[in-house]
This record gives C-alpha cells, structure tokens and sequence, in this order.
C-alpha cells in the first residue's frame, strides 16, 4: 500500500495494530474521490493480506441490512474484483 497506508489508516485506526507505526496521512481529498480512493485501497489491502498469507483470511459480514450505500459500493467491489486465492468473504 505505500504511502497509501496512513490514508487507510485514518479512516480505520486499528490498521496501526497490523502494519505498525505508519506515519500519518495529512492530505486532503475531496469527498467523492475520497471514497473512489478507499474502496481502491480497500480491496488493495485485502488483496495483499490475503496474497502474503499461507493460511485464508475470512471476512465475516453481520447485520448487512444497516449498512450505507458506501459500505455496499465498497463490498460489491470486493465481491466484483479479480479472484484471491486466500480470501473468503
């Protein structure tokens, strides 16, 4: 992911757990980019995760009937995308 990382980062804070100490992102986006850009870097890290592991990462989805268009936008791309080996969703 890059430079990409503290971009994803901000919006999901937990990812410091994973990737370490990333630095952070400090640039501006406008909104609609801004949500082209993290559903890209979204599948991204789902597809270097599941590329760099042995074992498959499973992505469980719960209570889909709340979720906002953005969030469904961004699960059908993962859906859509090209197949990984080791990724359930």
């Amino acid at each position: 992911l890059g430079n990409d990382a503290g971009y994803l980062a901000k919006v999901i804070p937990n990812l410091s757990l994973f990737f370490g100490d990333i630095g952070e992102y400090n640039g501006h986006v406008e909104c609609v980019n801004a949500q082209k850009r993290l559903q890209y870097l979204l599948c991204r890290f789902v597809e270097t995760v599941s590329t760099s592991s042995k074992t498959p990462v499973a992505l469980f989805l719960d209570d889909l009937q709340w979720a906002d268009p953005a969030s469904i936008a961004a699960i059908r791309l993962l859906i859509l995308s090209k197949p990984l080996r080791f990724f359930i969703l």
